[in-house]
C-alpha cells in the first residue's frame, strides 16, 4: 500500500492528481475497468512496474493466472475454472465478441504474453473479488476500510494481506460465521460451528457473549470478530491471524461471577490487531515467537493483560485520566506488556504520545528499545512532576525504569527512528513499585539510531545522549548547572541543536563537564533562551577564585558547521583578541578580555587552541550571577581556531544578531 500522501494522489477527487479514480476522467467507467485501467498504469508503465515485472514477466497467462488468483482469493483455481477466466466469450460492448483474454490483451495494448495483459487480468481478478467480498483482497481490503474510517489512521505504507488480512494456509479449511451465542470448536455437530484442522475463517460482528468459546483447533487460522468479547478465543498451532473489537468484562450477578474477554494463542507466529479497548480482568496471550501485536484503537483504556508478543505496534491511541500527553502502554497499577530486550514496541503512523512503563531492573544495564516509524507527535509545551510522575504534554515519549536507588539507575533507553519522526519530549525516569520505597531519578542513557530523521526535544536529564548512529537530527537540549556531567555525542548527518545552557548562581560549589560532539556531516548550534534564562550566564567560578572548566564543543569544522548566538547574544565587542594574547592562563586570558567587552554583548577569542565566546552581563568584569538568569557566560569550541564572526546575511561560522 502506498503512503497516506499516495493515497490522496490516487483517490482525492480534489488532490494533486486530476486523473484520480474518483476524477470525472473514471466516471464513465464500470468496476471492472476501473481496476483494469489502474491496474495497467500502475503495473505496465507506473511505479510498481519494476515489482510487478520481477514477479510476473516471465510468467505466461495461464501462470500469472495462478498465481494471481491464489493470492486474491485465497485457493488454487482448477483447469476449468482457468478455462472459464480466459477463454469465455465476452462482449466489447460493440457487437464483437472475443475471449476474455484477448479482452485483456485489448487493455494491456502487449499482446497476449505482455506485462500490461497480465496487468489487466490482475485487475479483472481483484474487482471481482471485491464484487463478491470473497477472498484475502477483499477481506484486508474491507478491514483497511474500516480502520481508516475508524479515526483517519491506518497501517499505510505496508503489505494489505499482512497487515489486514490473511496468509496463505498449508491449507484451506471451513468458513464460519461467529455469533455472539453460539461457541465454535472441532468437536461441534453443527457444521456450520464445527471447525477444523485447516486454516479456518471466521468472522462475526457482534462479538461473543460471556461463556461462549471460539476454539479454532489447529491449521493456520484467520478470526475477525467485532464488537465487545466477553467469553473466550483459542486457538492451537500458531500462524493464525486476529482482529478483535473491544474485550468486555460482564457484571457479575447472583450466582453468577463476572466473566472476561478472554484470546490465547498458541505456538508461534501469530498475527494479532485490538481495535478497541480491554476491560481490567481481560487478557491476550500469546506464547512461543515471532507473535505480532498491533493497537489501534482510537485511545480505548487498556486494563487487561496482554503478554507473550515480541513486536507490538501502537498505531493510535488516547490519552488516559491524568495523564495530560500520554498513553499507558505498560501500567505499573496491572497492565503486562514487559518491554524489555526481547521485545520490540514500534509507535507508527500516529501522533499519540506514550509512556512505556518497563519492569526490567536497570541494575544490570537494560536495554529498552523503541521504534518510531512516522511517529509525529506535538512539540511539548509544558512539563510539570506530578506526585509519583512526570506529566508532558504534547507529542512525549516516557520510558519508565523499576530501579531500587541511585544504585541500580544506570539502564539506556534505545529510541530506533526507522522513518522521518516528529516527537515532543522524549524523556526517563527511575520509580519503584515495592510498597514503602519511593526512589525517583532520572533515567541516564539514551542512545538514538536508525536511518530516519528525527525532530524532537530531548530532556537534559539523560546526562548521557549517544546519536552516533541516528540520521538527520533536529534536537534541542538543556544541559543543566549542577554535580552531574552531560555528554551529548551527534552523528555524521546534518543536524540542528539547539542547547540552552543552564544559568549558575553564586554560591555553587562546583558544575560538572558538558560536553557537545559533533560529527562529520554539517551541524548547526543554536544557543536557546527561555524565560527564565534570556541570556547566557553558565559561566562558573569555584570558591568565587578559580575558573571552572566551561562546557565544550568538540569536533566544530571552520566552513562546514555554525554556530548561531542569536538568541542570546545581540551585540558583538570585536577586537579583542590582543587582550588574551600572551596570557598563561585561560583564567587569566579571561579576565583581560572581559575588561574590554561592552556591557551586555559577546566577543569571541582565542587561546591554547581553541575558540572562546564570552558573554558580558551588565557589569564589566568576569562574575557570576545572583540569580540564574545574571552573569557572565562561556563556551570553549575546542581545537578550532580562525573562525569568521559576523551577523545578518552571509555564512559566518558564528553567527550573532
Amino acid at each position: 500500500m502506498p503512503s497516506e500522501g499516495g493515497f490522496d494522489f490516487l483517490v482525492a477527487a480534489g488532490g494533486p492528481n486530476g486523473n484520480s479514480l474518483n476524477s470525472a476522467y473514471y466516471q464513465s467507467f464500470n468496476t471492472e475497468n476501473r481496476y483494469i485501467n489502474f491496474a495497467v498504469n500502475l503495473g505496465k508503465v507506473g511505479e510498481g512496474q519494476a515489482r510487478f515485472s520481477a514477479d510476473y514477466g516471465a510468467l505466461g497467462l495461464t501462470d500469472t493466472l495462478v498465481k494471481a488468483y491464489t493470492a486474491i482469493f485465497g485457493s488454487t483455481p482448477d483447469a476449468a475454472k482457468i478455462d472459464a477466466i480466459l477463454n469465455a466469450k465476452v462482449s466489447n460492448g460493440a457487437g464483437v465478441d472475443y475471449t476474455r483474454a484477448d479482452y485483456f490483451a485489448s487493455y494491456g495494448g502487449d499482446g497476449l504474453s505482455g506485462l500490461g495483459t497480465k496487468a489487466a487480468l490482475i485487475g479483472w481478478l481483484m474487482a471481482e473479488a471485491v464484487k463478491a467480498d470473497f477472498g484475502f483482497y477483499a477481506m484486508a481490503n474491507d478491514m483497511f476500510l474500516a480502520d481508516l474510517a475508524f479515526d483517519g489512521v491506518a497501517a499505510f505504507r505496508s503489505d494489505l494481506i499482512t497487515s489486514y488480512g490473511m496468509r496463505q494456509p498449508s491449507s484451506t479449511g471451513a468458513v464460519l460465521t461467529a455469533s455472539p451465542d453460539k461457541p465454535i470448536s472441532p468437536s461441534a455437530t453443527d457444521s456450520d460451528q464445527r471447525s477444523t484442522s485447516d486454516g479456518d475463517i471466521i468472522r462475526g460482528s457482534a462479538g461473543l457473549n460471556a461463556g461462549v468459546i471460539i476454539d479454532a483447533g489447529a491449521g493456520e487460522d484467520s478470526i475477525f470478530v467485532t464488537g465487545t468479547i466477553y467469553g473466550t478465543i483459542t486457538t492451537a498451532d500458531g500462524h493464525d491471524i486476529l482482529n478483535l473489537g473491544t474485550l468486555g468484562a460482564s457484571t457479575a450477578t447472583l450466582g453468577v461471577p463476572a466473566q472476561y474477554g478472554t484470546v490465547t494463542l498458541g505456538a508461534n507466529g501469530n498475527l494479532v490487531t485490538l481495535k478497541g479497548g480491554m476491560a481490567q480482568g481481560t487478557s491476550v496471550t500469546a506464547t512461543g515467537t515471532a507473535n505480532v501485536l498491533h493497537i489501534d484503537n482510537g485511545g480505548a483504556a487498556l486494563e487487561g493483560a496482554i503478554s507473550g508478543f515480541q513486536t507490538v505496534y501502537l498505531h493510535s491511541g488516547g490519552i488516559p485520566a491524568g495523564l495530560t500527553g500520554a498513553s499507558v502502554i505498560y501500567s505499573l497499577a496491572g497492565g503486562s506488556i514487559s518491554i524489555d530486550a526481547s521485545q520490540t514496541l514500534i509507535l507508527k503512523d500516529t501522533a499519540n504520545a506514550t509512556v512505556i512503563y518497563a519492569p526490567a531492573d536497570p541494575q544490570n544495564g537494560a536495554r529498552i528499545g523503541l521504534h518510531l516509524q512516522h511517529f509525529q507527535g506535538a512539540p511539548t509545551t509544558d512539563a510539570v512532576v506530578a506526585p509519583g510522575v512526570f506529566v508532558p504534554n504534547g507529542g512525549a515519549i516516557g520510558l519508565y525504569t523499576i530501579a531500587d536507588g541511585p544504585q541500580d539507575n544506570n539502564g539506556t533507553f534505545f529510541l530506533h527512528v526507522d522513518t522521518d519522526s516528529t516527537a515532543g519530549l522524549i524523556y526517563g525516569w527511575s520509580t519503584n513499585r515495592a510498597p514503602g520505597v519511593n526512589y525517583r531519578g532520572p533515567l541516564p542513557n539514551l542512545t538514538i539510531d536508525g536511518a530516519g530523521s528525527l525532530t524532537a526535544q530531548i530532556a537534559g536529564s539523560f546526562t548521557n545522549v549517544d546519536a552516533t548512529q541516528a540520521g538527520d537530527l533536529t534536537l534541542s537540549y538543556d544541559f543543566q548547572a549542577g554535580s552531574q556531567a552531560q555528554t551529548v555525542r551527534l552523528g555524521d548527518g546534518t543536524n540542528s541543536l539547539t542547547a540552552t545552557f543552564a544559568g549558575v548562581i553564586q554560591g555553587s560549589l562546583s558544575i560538572a563537564d558538558a560536553k557537545l560532539y559533533l560529527g562529520a556531516g554539517a551541524d548547526t548550534i543554536r544557543l536557546g533562551s527561555n524565560a527564565s534564562l534570556p541570556t547566557l550566564s553558565n559561566l562558573h567560578i569555584k570558591d568565587g577564585t578559580t575558573l571552572s572548566g566551561p562546557p565544550q564543543i568538540i569536533g566544530f569544522q571552520k566552513g562546514v558547521d555554525h554556530l548561531i548566538l542569536d538568541a542570546q547574544a545581540h551585540a558583538m565587542t570585536a577586537g579583542v583578541q590582543t587582550y588574551a594574547d600572551g596570557k598563561t592562563s585561560l583564567q587569566d586570558a579571561l579576565i583581560a578580555v572581559s575588561a574590554h567587552v561592552a556591557v551586555n554583548t559577546a566577543a569571541v577569542f582565542t587561546w591554547g587552541g581553541d575558540t572562546y565566546v564570552y558573554t558580558q552581563d551588565g557589569t564589566v568584569g568576569v562574575n557570576m550571577g545572583a540569580s540564574a538568569n545574571t552573569g557572565d557566560g562561556l563556551i570553549r569550541l575546542v581545537g578550532v581556531t580562525g573562525l569568521t564572526v559576523g551577523t545578518g546575511a552571509g555564512d559566518y561560522d558564528i553567527h550573532y544578531g
